[in-house]
């Protein structure tokens, strides 16, 4: 039984820790949420002061009043395993949390627009969770073991950008923004076998991995915007590679308990003070809006070059000695491949009231299917004449992934896992 489970740890955690591979450095980066796709990036009207100093700061310049906004989200994660077409538990976690706050100044000139903004927002949560659990037979029909697989993940990144936009000509803005980021993770892994009708002298095993990593960096855009006719805008923004500093620790824990109450430590590790620096995609968005009173509409593209993510660091793999930079590309060249992501978004205005609704469709960018994420934004805000007004915003994110692996018998089991994440802001916002 040792020898098996011994087996199972091996396969199941793969790399030594201090051998980070290409996933640690995608984690800050992958699944950037930033900004929702119902705040277009190419229309003025639906504008958010987290979309433009995110997205595309140019539209900043068509804010003609200064405003402070800010909301909180309701969220829930949750995951479900699927195996030969049966669904297993679906784990569910909620939480509410603060999500951004944002000013916005438009500045006095004497021709054209000039305008300066500030905001600090959510760009990313780490957060799924998953668990899968089975039976299986050991030697012989009549011996039975069962194992269970945990995964979880949880934290946040958050921005802090400032930028501004001028607008150059009648038809024309541009804008600039830079952020600071800054956030944490905690992502633990979890295999567990337990003899529930006593065949084997062992009770439980466990093999348990948890990594909590810090991030601290910057990051920085430019954006174009211009009106090509009075029903047609044209959007352009390059988004820079930010440049993320990542201070980790992480524990390993591999530990039997027999039947007579004594255990065994195979593994027991503590490591502190990682340290490493990734360097992640820069993006290309494309967007063109259009223009119908009481009716707003846009079709938006954004490239992600997740292929030029790279690592800097002095770590080395323990086993070979060697540095793992030229490893880390070697394997982002393998295995990670560039992002495309389509969006299209309705926004109707009606003052006081308004209304959108956008969806969004993109690859992960381990992933070649375009139907791996899938997010859907709605908003309803109601402004009224005092200044005071109220936004009510919700958003479902899909994504698919899978949990595989390998048991002593040989018998691959490849788990779907269907991951959503949603939340539900409360927002209000005041124009003064």
């Amino acid at each position: 039984m040792k020898n098996r489970i011994l087996f199972i740890a091996i396969l199941l955690w793969g790399v030594n820790l201090f051998s980070q591979n290409y996933l640690d450095v995608l984690r800050p980066f992958r699944g950037m949420r930033g900004i929702s796709g119902s705040e277009s990036g190419v229309i003025p009207a639906s504008m958010g002061a987290g979309n433009a100093l995110l997205g595309n700061p140019a539209i900043l310049s068509y804010s003609e009043r200064a405003f402070f906004s800010a909301d909180l989200s309701y969220d829930q994660v949750s995951g479900k395993s699927v195996f030969n077409s049966t669904v297993w538990e679906n784990l569910q976690d909620q939480q509410l949390r603060f999500n951004s706050i944002s000013y916005i100044k438009p500045v006095q000139v004497y021709r054209g627009a000039w305008v300066w903004g500030v905001n600090l927002q959510r760009v990313n949560s780490f957060s799924s969770i998953s668990q899968f659990q089975e039976f299986d037979y050991d030697s012989s029909p009549d011996t039975v073991f069962a194992y269970k697989y945990l995964y979880g993940e949880t934290g946040d990144m958050y921005a802090l950008t400032a930028g501004t936009s001028v607008l150059l000509t009648m038809n024309t803005s541009i804008g600039y923004a830079v952020s600071y980021l800054t956030g944490k993770n905690s992502f633990s892994k979890l295999y567990e076998e337990s003899d529930p009708y006593d065949y084997y002298s062992f009770d439980r095993f466990i093999d348990s991995l948890h990594f909590s990593p810090s991030y601290s960096g910057f990051g920085a855009r430019v954006g174009l915007l211009s009106q090509v006719t009075d029903n047609l805008n044209f959007g352009v923004s390059i988004e820079l590679p930010s440049r993320i500093s990542v201070e980790e620790s992480a524990t390993r824990d591999s530990i039997e308990w027999y039947d007579d109450g004594d255990k065994q430590v195979f593994s027991h590790s503590k490591w502190s003070g990682l340290e490493y620096t990734s360097w992640g995609p820069w993006r290309l968005g494309l967007g063109l809006g259009f223009v119908a009173n009481p009716f707003e509409a846009s079709i938006n593209y954004r490239f992600h070059k997740y292929s030029s993510v790279f690592m800097k660091g002095d770590l080395y793999d323990s086993e070979t000695g060697k540095n793992l930079n030229q490893q880390i590309d070697d394997e982002v060249s393998r295995y990670v491949q560039d992002v495309h992501e389509f969006s299209a978004s309705l926004h109707w205005t009606l003052d006081p009231l308004n209304l959108s609704f956008a969806a969004t469709l993109m690859n992960d960018p381990l992933n070649y299917r375009f139907d791996n994420i899938i997010r859907m934004d709605a908003g309803i805000g109601y402004q009224l004449r005092s200044g005071l007004g109220f936004t009510l915003a919700f958003r479902n994110e899909q994504w698919q992934s899978d949990l595989n692996h390998t048991l002593d018998s040989s018998i691959e089991r490849s788990v779907d896992l269907e991951n959503s994440f949603s939340n539900l802001q409360f927002g209000l916002k005041y124009t003064l």
